[in-house]
């Protein structure tokens, strides 16, 4: 209760500040009844039998603003929180928020809570309006079989069943350059402030082509522990995780699309990781592909289908606790431009050893073998 009254509060004290600056207020709400449930587990007693739940997906609200400095120079800020409107939840600046500078001749520079641009091109290539819901492709890329999101170090930089490769950045700043030719790049670096050790950070390169109808895009991100090479396994089993990037997709129209996407992630262990995994790295490589068909003028019937592969480098037990697959199949539906409706069904199907999870509304508590599946039916509003 308090935090809700602490994020009104801001939010009432920021319009009251409207008429000193150009601040604008926007948002969108997204809910879905959602049946889902994970059965087939290893061992039955863990299945988990069907549920019948409300979902928040990826609503939010934003505050953002911008001051004219002059010579094509903006001041640009942007606060944005998560709204959990099936419980009352939120908390403040939870999402993208940070203050920069712009400008078109010379890019963007930004510093606090950001995208980098692996997570961008994942938001960009998933199917799913906004990026959110069971369906989401992150449910299985850059996780390296799940080790990477339940790592004590790594995990900080998850946000649940999202790895942190798809989550936002803390204590970052990040270089943008001004588009030529349909082409831009990307620098982010982000501190190891909230890491485990003081050696502690991200990075992340990136490039982009996008001329409208073909979009094309390459981010290489390295994510360290900042631990000791000694470190116990209470610690950290990884020294750093790298992931390599890469996504294509051709728009023919509004409603119609076709994509694929290739995630390549490797991690390097510390001794006491090397002991446990069997080797000094783990390796592991993911891809899905998509597509939308537009039917009528304001409708599209969504596909995506995914594979995670099996786990190389470490103990032959270790493969196929990586190996899985996602299906999803839906259709959306817009009543407006600023407001769809929507039915999907998502479903990943874990090897015996895998146990992955929805990336958002993850059922959680998944065990070895079980698949979730979850069918959903929803409306989203944007303002």
């Amino acid at each position: 209760m308090t935090s809700q009254r602490t994020l009104l509060a801001i939010a009432i004290a920021s319009l009251s500040s409207a008429a000193l600056a150009d601040v604008t207020l926007y948002g969108s709400i997204d809910e879905t009844l959602e049946s889902v449930s994970a059965r087939g587990a290893a061992n039955s007693a863990q299945n988990i039998g069907q549920t019948t739940r409300i979902n928040s997906n990826s609503t939010f609200i934003g505050f953002k603003g911008s001051e004219d400095l002059g010579n094509g120079l903006k001041a640009i800020w942007q606060v944005e929180s998560a709204i959990a409107l099936d419980t009352g939840a939120g908390n403040f600046a939870t999402r993208d928020s940070f203050v920069g500078l712009t400008s078109p001749s010379m890019g963007m520079l930004q510093l606090g809570l950001l995208t980098s641009s692996a997570r961008a091109m994942g938001g960009i290539y998933d199917i799913n309006k906004a990026a959110t819901g069971i369906g989401l492709s992150a449910a299985l890329l850059g996780k390296l079989g799940n080790f990477a999101i339940t790592d004590p170090a790594l995990k900080t930089q998850a946000a649940g069943q999202i790895g942190q490769f798809d989550n936002r950045l803390r204590n970052s700043v990040q270089y943008t350059t001004p588009t030529f030719s349909h082409f831009s790049a990307s620098a982010l670096y982000s501190a190891g402030e909230n890491g485990s050790g003081p050696r502690a950070y991200n990075a992340n390169l990136g490039v982009k082509y996008d001329n409208g109808s073909l979009y094309a895009g390459l981010a290489y991100t390295r994510s360290t522990t900042g631990v000791d090479d000694g470190a116990a396994l209470s610690t950290s089993a990884f020294r750093r995780v790298d992931d390599l990037r890469a996504a294509a997709i051709y728009r023919f129209s509004a409603n119609t699309r076709i994509g694929v996407i290739y995630d390549r992630t490797e991690g390097d262990l510390t001794q006491a990781g090397a002991r446990l995994y069997g080797n000094r790295s783990l390796k592991q490589s993911v891809w899905y592909v998509n597509g939308s068909l537009g039917i009528g003028a304001n409708g599209r019937l969504i596909a995506q289908y995914g594979q995670a592969g099996k786990l190389s480098g470490g103990n032959s037990s270790l493969a196929d606790s990586g190996k899985a697959q996602h299906y999803e199949l839906g259709y959306e539906h817009d009543l407006s431009k600023r407001t769809l409706v929507k039915v999907l069904y998502s479903e990943i199907r874990n090897n015996s050893a895998a146990k992955y999870d929805f990336a958002i509304g993850s059922i959680g508590g998944v065990a070895a073998g079980a698949d979730p599946k979850g069918f959903a039916v929803g409306l989203r509003h944007s303002f």
